[in-house]
């Protein structure tokens, strides 16, 4: 049996008095001294340029989807052209093919799933 969870709270029909509700403290806080740092930090964010670097990555993802989808086409291509092959024949005779799929699926997930393992 699970072990039951108790989340600390009771049912009640009316509001107990110790608990009811109390006004929030003002916080004491300078708010042009956080403006200022906001402002400041701002200013950073802006006059950074990082768009070398986003446009390198962009290159470098898109090189790599693109690779990855090669590699699934050269997994994938081969069975459709198989099957393609002979139409006028009805019937196709694929003995052991379980075991030639499964080996046929890990390959296909060990390109997909790539960034699942790192």
């Amino acid at each position: 049996m699970a072990e039951e969870f108790d989340f600390g709270f009771t049912a009640v029909d009316e509001v107990p008095q110790e608990s009811a509700p109390q006004a929030p403290a003002a916080p004491s806080v300078d708010s042009d001294e956080i403006m200022d740092k906001l402002q400041q930090l701002e200013a950073k964010i802006l006059s950074a340029d990082n768009s070398g670097m986003i446009n390198e990555h962009r290159a470098l993802i898109e090189s790599d989807v693109a690779t990855k989808l090669r590699d699934v086409e050269d997994l994938v291509l081969p069975l459709l052209y198989n099957l393609q092959k002979n139409p006028e024949k009805e019937y196709i005779h694929w003995p052991n093919r379980t075991a030639i799929i499964d080996k046929q699926i890990e390959k296909i997930k060990a390109v997909t799933r790539y960034y699942e393992r790192i």
